[in-house]
């Protein structure tokens, strides 16, 4: 996303407040972010939210709902119950970076 949008990982750094080398490990997968400064930087990258989760869920919604199962699978309820409260919180902030969305 961040190279679609025209920016260097040092533009980026600069925007977001974080450094070069988190962002690279970001991009790279080796580091995870909070959501915060996750949702800094899909401000920074002009991403709205729905544009977000239209790119997330795009190609293949009965892959990403594997995967929710699979994230599920074996936990017990308040592992469950605090894994969904984690999804609505997250959609809840998504929504905040488009509220005039639908």
């Amino acid at each position: 996303m961040r190279e679609k949008s025209g920016y260097t990982q040092e533009q980026l750094a600069e925007i977001t407040g974080l450094s070069v080398s988190h962002i690279s490990k970001v991009e790279a997968g080796l580091r995870r972010v909070g959501m915060k400064t996750y949702i800094s930087i899909l401000q920074a990258l002009n991403v709205e939210g729905n544009d977000y989760i239209n790119l997330a869920v795009k190609d293949s919604n009965e892959n990403n709902i594997k995967q929710y199962l699979a994230i599920f699978e074996g936990c017990s309820e308040a592992e469950t119950k605090f894994l969904l409260n984690s999804l609505e919180s997250l959609k809840a902030n998504l929504k905040q970076l488009n509220p005039h969305a639908a």
